[in-house]
């Protein structure tokens, strides 16, 4: 009888993935609530205009990064570093940075010496 495969991923990345797909889940969830529409609403001179949809792009920049970190892939790597630096670089010119802006980039740099392991 064949023994079961143990798991290639560490349990680093199941928990980076993990939490950010939980922030995604939420931010996504929370888009067409009314109190968050208007919230960006009154907050659009500090905000901007297109905030939300400026954060739904980035987003889905990093989540296709967090997508090939969990399949093990260096070009995942790279897209969670870019888009971590775009995010970051976005929320400091709203003026407007928490700790959800700081995941990927934790999760890039924690997860950078797993290049070896990762395929092309």
């Amino acid at each position: 009888m064949n023994a079961p495969v143990p798991s290639q991923r560490p349990l680093l990345v199941i928990f980076h993935c993990g939490a950010f797909f939980l922030v995604y889940a939420v931010f996504m969830m929370s888009i067409g609530r009314r109190d968050v529409e208007q919230m960006a609403v009154e907050y659009s001179a500090q905000l901007g205009d297109d905030y939300i949809r400026n954060m739904l792009i980035l987003l889905s920049g990093c989540f296709i990064g967090y997508i090939g970190l969990w399949n093990m892939r260096r070009w995942g790597l790279i897209l969670l570093s870019v888009g971590a630096v775009g995010l970051l670089g976005y929320a400091a010119t709203v003026g407007h940075v928490s700790l959800p802006f700081f995941l990927p980039l934790v999760a890039a740099l924690t997860t950078a010496p797993l290049w070896p392991m990762m395929k092309r």
